[in-house]
């Protein structure tokens, strides 16, 4: 189902059937359901677009949804004690998205979630939780099978990047997020390497001319 909010929009992107595709393979990854017990997930499954610059959810507001992005771009930031933004992470398609004790505790969210490019979602609301926990014997399990695949994502690639320096981390950023920089702020994507605006730039300048010279050698 295309949600009210972006029906009008969403014959220009994947569709539920696509999404849905997508979501099936990746809960398959981590075990699966049934197909008598997939119908009744599809059943209740909700599909929005979010244009770029749209956020997800704010910092300061409860976050009380699961998000799985079928395509697109999301970044996850903060706003620090000087008003900057602080980038914490960017997410791409084939991913789950929440923000887990939020969810959970009802508290506010601390980070505030934003597509970075025209992103499709399916979304799992309160009501329809609820209802695939009482319908689906497996769904709790499948849930937490979900959050430890994403969370041993997110810990290993960020023991990988700030392990190494600057130069090495830019490059492997690049094999994690091939197109992230053609669609973000340098300055975001400085603020999650942990690095200044200035050796970012300073990084790529290095790694043009490397190439320039490379292909004058060839």
């Amino acid at each position: 189902m295309i949600s009210q909010k972006h029906q009008a929009a969403a014959t220009l992107y994947l569709g539920v059937k696509t999404v849905e595709q997508r979501l099936r393979a990746y809960l398959e990854s981590v075990g699966g359901l049934p197909a008598d017990t997939w119908q009744i997930l599809t059943g209740y499954l909700e599909v929005d677009v979010y244009k770029r610059g749209e956020p997800l959810w704010k910092a300061g507001e409860r976050s009380d949804k699961i998000y799985f992005i079928g395509s697109g771009l999301v970044r996850l930031f903060f706003f620090d004690e000087k008003g900057q933004e602080v980038t914490v992470h960017f997410l791409t398609h084939d991913k789950f998205l929440a923000d887990v004790d939020s969810l959970h505790s009802g508290t506010p969210s601390s980070v505030s979630a934003v597509a970075e490019e025209v992103t499709e979602v399916a979304v799992f609301k309160p009501s329809v939780l609820k209802k695939l926990e009482a319908e689906i014997y497996e769904w709790p399990s499948l849930l937490r099978k979900v959050s430890e695949k994403s969370l041993f994502e997110k810990v290993k690639m960020r023991n990988d990047l700030f392990q190494r320096e600057a130069k090495e981390r830019y490059l492997l950023f690049l094999n994690y997020f091939p197109n992230v920089t053609n669609q973000v702020k340098a300055a975001h994507v400085a603020s999650f390497l942990s690095m200044s605006q200035y050796t970012l730039s300073h990084i790529k300048k290095e790694l043009v001319q490397t190439d320039f010279l490379r292909n004058r050698k060839n």
